[in-house]
């Protein structure tokens, strides 16, 4: 049994993320002389301790406690440090008339549907008289012409200094795009036409780093100079060298449905499979003197360069990182544990960048690994198999189970999917994928030979279309995976504290298994008990739930009311009820109220319909529970006799409607107003203005989020 005290890497590491996350969640910032004085308050207790209490048994705790104390106000430190929204030089606290912002690119331009993405830092803030250094990074988006094509890693921009803070949807369980960002220190976004930005012909990026973004577009270009076309190369891109942009909603679909949209994201499975095959090719070192030092030289720097045709991406610098360690400690063979080694690349990778560990491919790599490592051999010993393709077979299951126990309850958590026939995908996708990137490893080593020599370029040409091949078996077995019955279990939703008890059953019970101790089988059937009682007590809820939801969408009117598990949407008539921008901004609150698909019931709200004996829907006005509400928009006039209750619980207004707040006041009478964010923003604060002014009761999608109004649940 691996003692604590053996792992020190992790008792490190847990603290120091502790640290991150309780200022995550707090963002509370305290000034560098209250750092010193608590850091140095708690240095001073360990110094302390150590002297007078390590001697004394009882107390032989009390020096640790303190420790693990320090290094959680360390990883609040370092949080805070790097969170530059707080940085008294962010550029946004420099906002002037008529000023412009110096950005260098940082990320290659990505071409979206009506426009090229741009992200970079802003280096300074330019005035008439005035250059001032900033710190902070920003999305720019460009209005679609060639020359943006043309920018690269590290070169300047001036645009006009017109920006607004990234916001989020606002609509309850659905993806919080403006965390996301603030996660990778992005707090802010523009649009900018052809003319209002400038190249300045200069380039200031890190020159590794443009080596590298250099050596991805060179490797790129030796694809399709080589044959591979459409979806191949498409896939090959995704899978050697990490560029998705070329990837099209289908072929995504395809991975993702049958399990292996891993394969797509360059990261711990393809620096694997180079370091394993590395790790075979140079075996012959070791028996040199010195060979085992040559060999490891050899794999990191191979890998390393690998990252860099890469581009130098997040997922693959943690993984090269990752691998490096696993090499340094195979290389001086001594008693490294692997948890221990795992560890310190991370403590690495989160020093550099402490928001590394909201990544889901940073929490979905090291999940992997470390499931790999303890749940593998378990399963692999259960059964032994004398023929080498059948243990091969095996091998690829037991480490496809282990990954999917360790990474399913995450994945579950954050995409609502399950790929029923992953044991099948990896099976047949795995061996593929190291064929592919052995091949196109040895590929790209050849293509710079095609100058010496006509016959190198003609065996260019034959490697590249036996890539393509492989690359359009895969795509092809993938598709098949996904298309067979039942190949995916979708909208699973499970609560982030559901999944952490799942992780707490799965350790139990390995710690079981492993250690034979019962203590561990009583504690996984307890946890057991926990999930038992969340799901049960969550499913309660699901059951005697009512509620009206108005979303926040800013190009149509959309309204759910939730009955027991059953969902009434309503949106304009001018919109298809489950198009993908309305799927969504809805589909991560119905989940989350166990509300599934084939549950929602689309309800027209022109027509003169009564469902259920509890909603009555006639031409724009519902009534739901003993509560109405009203919908003006284009379609309304106010003069027409109102012919329901006298006093309406809520009004909305919606399709800038052209009326005046005085105007519905002087026809009806309501509790609440609520302002649908389709509404123009000129409109809205117009309506919140007259709203205040005349001390209505109102509230506005578009600034405080979707409406949200509970009702008492009745048989």
């Amino acid at each position: 049994m691996t003692r604590f005290s053996h792992i020190p890497m992790i008792r490190i590491l847990i603290p120091i993320l502790a640290g991150i996350m309780i200022y995550s969640k707090t963002e509370y910032n305290f000034t560098i002389p209250e750092y010193v004085l608590i850091l140095g308050t708690i240095l001073l207790l360990i110094m302390l301790s150590f002297r007078f209490l390590l001697s004394k048994f009882r107390f032989r705790h009390v020096s640790g406690i303190m420790v693990t104390i320090f290094l959680v106000a360390a990883g609040f430190a370092l949080a805070q440090s790097r969170y530059l929204a707080n940085h008294p030089g962010h550029f946004s606290n420099y906002h002037w008339e008529n000023s412009h912002l110096r950005i260098m690119i940082t990320e290659p331009v990505s071409e979206k549907t009506n426009s090229y993405q741009i992200t970079g830092d802003v280096t300074h803030v330019i005035t008439t008289d005035s250059l001032i250094a900033t710190v902070g990074k920003k999305i720019i988006y460009l209005e679609k012409d060639e020359a943006i094509k043309d920018l690269f890693y590290g070169d300047i921009i001036l645009i006009r200094a017109n920006y607004q803070e990234v916001s989020d949807s606002k609509n309850p369980n659905t993806f919080q795009y403006k965390r996301f960002l603030s996660r990778e220190n992005i707090f802010h976004q523009s649009y900018h036409r052809t003319g209002s930005w400038y190249f300045t012909g200069i380039n200031e990026g890190n020159p590794f780093m443009k080596m590298a973004h250099h050596m991805r577009q060179k490797a790129m270009d030796i694809l399709e100079k080589n044959g591979l076309t459409g979806r191949e190369f498409s896939v090959a891109s995704a899978l050697l060298l990490g560029y998705r942009d070329h990837l099209d909603e289908e072929l995504r679909e395809d991975f993702a449905g049958a399990g292996a949209m891993h394969i797509l994201c360059v990261s711990g499975l393809h620096v694997g499979i180079i370091f394993l095959f590395l790790n075979v090719l140079f075996s012959f070192l070791t028996k040199i003197k010195y060979g085992i030092y040559y060999k490891s030289l050899i794999i990191i720097l191979i890998i390393w360069f690998y990252a860099a045709i890469t581009g130098m991406s997040p997922s693959v610098m943690r993984a090269s990182t990752m691998f490096s360690f696993l090499a340094i400690g195979q290389t001086f063979k001594r008693a490294t544990n692997i948890y221990n080694t795992l560890a310190a690349s991370a403590l690495i990778l989160v020093i550099l960048d402490p928001y590394i560990v909201f990544k889901i491919g940073f929490q979905l790599s090291y999940i992997a690994v470390i499931s790999i490592v303890a749940i593998q051999p378990l399963l692999y010993k259960q059964l032994y198999f004398n023929n080498k393709i059948a243990d091969k077979a095996w091998a690829i299951i037991t480490v496809s189970i282990a990954a999917q126990l360790g990474t399913g309850p995450l994945a579950l958590h954050y995409f609502n999917q399950f790929p029923n026939y992953f044991i099948l995908t990896n099976l047949a996708v795995i061996p593929l994928t190291g064929l592919i990137i052995q091949w196109g490893v040895l590929f790209f080593m050849l293509s710079p030979l095609e100058m010496i020599s006509s016959l190198f370029s003609h065996l260019s040409v034959w490697a590249g279309k036996l890539l393509s091949l492989l690359i359009f078996i895969m795509h092809k077995t993938v598709s098949f995976i996904e298309n067979l019955p039942w190949s995916t279990s979708n909208n699973i939703y499970i609560t982030f504290m559901e999944t952490m008890i799942i992780f707490a059953i799965i350790a139990a019970l390995v710690l079981f298994l492993t250690h034979k101790n019962k203590h561990f089988l009583t504690i996984s059937l307890v946890f057991l008990l926990l999930l038992s009682v969340s799901f049960s007590f969550r499913l309660y809820q699901q059951n005697h739930q009512q509620q009206l939801v108005i979303y926040n969408m800013s190009d149509t009117f959309s309204l759910d009311i939730f009955r027991g598990r059953k969902c009434y949407s309503m949106v304009c008539e001018n919109r298809i009820p489950e198009s993908r921008d309305i799927k969504f901004n809805v589909q991560g609150n119905r989940l989350s109220l166990g509300i599934k698909p084939d549950k929602t019931v689309i309800a027209p709200i022109i027509s003169d319909t009564l469902i259920d004996n509890s909603l009555y829907i006639n031409n724009n006005y519902i009534y739901f529970q003993d509560t109405s509400l009203k919908i003006l928009d284009q379609s309304t006039v106010l003069t027409d006799t109102i012919v329901f209750p006298d006093t309406l619980d809520i009004v909305v207004l919606t399709d800038n409607l052209p009326v005046k707040i005085n105007e519905i006041v002087n026809h009806l009478r309501f509790e609440k107003l609520v302002i649908d964010a389709s509404n123009s923003y000129r409109k809205n604060q117009s309506w919140i203005t007259e709203c205040r002014e005349l001390g209505l009761n109102c509230w506005s999608v578009r600034d405080q989020g979707a409406y949200i109004h509970n009702l008492a649940y009745t048989e």
